[in-house]
């Protein structure tokens, strides 16, 4: 047997609506301050634990690291490192004219001048 319900709707105007419902938003509990963690400290903490991950070339690399931060910062390596490849220089010419020597010696032992 069937049951019969008997449902019945009331309507409100815009205005009316408004004195009856409360439509400004509330929260059951107090809302929470989220911390900012975005801190110097914490970059290089993040940095320290993700040094080997971070690849040498790429957009999130050492190599744009150091692009980045050398806007901000004048690197004197050329400085520091000039002497070093002055001394390289030097090194390979030695080595040129020891090898030359070296070469000039064996054939005059295979021409039996010496």
């Amino acid at each position: 047997m069937a049951e019969k319900y008997r449902l019945s709707k009331t309507l409100f105007n815009k205005n009316e609506l408004s004195k009856v419902i409360n439509s400004d938003f509330t929260t059951f509990s107090q809302p929470t301050i989220e911390q900012d963690n975005d801190t110097v400290q914490e970059l290089f903490r993040l940095y320290d634990k993700l040094y080997l991950e971070i690849p040498l070339q790429g957009p999130q690399s050492h190599t744009y690291l150091i692009e980045e931060s050398s806007k901000l910062v004048s690197i004197t390596q050329d400085l520091d490192i000039q002497p070093l490849l002055d001394e390289i220089s030097e090194l390979r010419q030695r080595l040129l004219d020891a090898n030359e020597e070296i070469l000039n010696l064996e054939n005059q032992m295979g021409n039996g001048s010496i």
